[in-house]
């Protein structure tokens, strides 16, 4: 699980880890969060990359990945590549039907 959440003195805490399976880094500004929207605003704000199940329904949970693993992102909207299925030169398939020029050519 990504957000980690401990009990100290009858009350939780909040931590957050990277979804990268090769990565052990934590969003924790050294200290633990005792709102977890305080933390999640933050980390986004430190360039976490935060995806929400309700927004990308092929997620099977809340994800967050560190500045380093963030997931790529289309280059002519605000879809990520959470699958690269249909995807070419950085553009989503959305964009590509679209025929929305690629802003790197």
């Amino acid at each position: 699980m990504a957000r980690i959440k401990e009990t100290f003195d009858s009350r939780a805490w909040f931590m957050l880890e990277c979804d990268d399976h090769n990565c052990e880094q934590r969003f924790d500004d050294s200290q633990w969060y005792a709102y977890e929207d305080d933390l999640l605003a933050d980390a986004k704000d430190d360039g976490w990359q935060i995806l929400y199940k309700d927004e990308h329904p092929e997620l099977e949970r809340d994800m967050h990945y560190c500045p380093a693993h963030r997931l790529p992102e289309c280059v002519t909207c605000t879809n990520i590549m959470i699958d690269s299925t249909g995807w070419k030169d950085g553009q989503c398939p959305e964009c590509i039907k679209e025929e929305i020029p690629n802003e790197r050519s």
